[in-house]
């Protein structure tokens, strides 16, 4: 019996999407977002053109505030698309690799059947690693 996996690595403002067909089987990148947004200093993101208004506050957004909306604006559309993908692939399992906070901000905003498939969770940041590396790294520290 073949199981069709996918595995999620992603930050704040990077993610790619993995599946693979068997377990002996290589991962194959099938997808990539970026949210250019995630990678801007706080400065920059107070200056750039929002999608909600912040007039009528005092000073400027804290700077939390900012990143933290940049974050949860991209947790939700990932979400989206990683759906829009499972309706499509309808993978039997999901592994997420995120960076904290984003996985939990993820993990807030996947539908119900995505969180069913969600098998394993690591507050793990991979973004910058080939599929070979992410690999070596799986099968050393949770297959061994």
């Amino acid at each position: 019996m073949t199981s069709h996996k996918a595995i999620l690595v992603a930050n704040s403002f990077v993610a790619r999407l993995f599946e693979q067909s068997h377990l002996q089987q290589p991962w194959v990148e099938t997808r990539d977002w970026w949210h250019a947004e995630g990678r801007m200093h706080a400065r920059e993101l107070e200056r750039a053109p929002l999608g909600h208004s912040l007039a009528g506050r005092a000073g400027l957004a804290p700077h939390i505030g900012i990143r933290h909306r940049e974050r949860a604006e991209f947790a939700h559309d990932l979400a989206l698309d990683l759906h829009e993908a499972w309706a499509t692939e309808k993978w039997h399992a999901l592994e997420i690799f995120a960076s904290n906070p984003f996985l939990g901000e993820l993990l807030a905003h996947l539908r119900p059947d995505i969180k069913n498939i969600v098998h394993a969770t690591h507050p793990l940041d991979w973004t910058s690693l080939s599929a070979g590396e992410m690999e070596k790294r799986w099968r050393k520290k949770f297959k061994g």
